[in-house]
């Protein structure tokens, strides 16, 4: 019983570093695209326009403006 606490206790402390190494916290920028005009947003062109802006991610999303629904394009990348 001893030899398996001490087995994991190895693998923990082995993939304990991949923790720590920057860009895995996973802080993710978000913003509006500023190419994107598509008044119906369309994943694969908002995907394109996004990498075209920079970013490594688009998606469509919805968001609530004076009482309407709109779905844009917002582009992510890690910060």
């Amino acid at each position: 019983m001893g030899t398996l606490n001490v087995k994991i206790l190895l693998c923990l402390l082995l993939l304990m570093p991949l923790h720590l190494v920057p860009g895995s916290g996973g802080a993710t920028c978000k913003e509006l695209s500023r190419t994107y005009t598509n008044p119906r947003c369309d994943n694969d062109e908002c995907v394109e326009a996004c990498r075209k802006e920079g970013f490594t991610r688009g998606a469509c999303g919805g968001i609530i403006k004076r009482k309407k629904i709109m779905i844009l394009c917002f582009c992510k990348k890690e910060c």
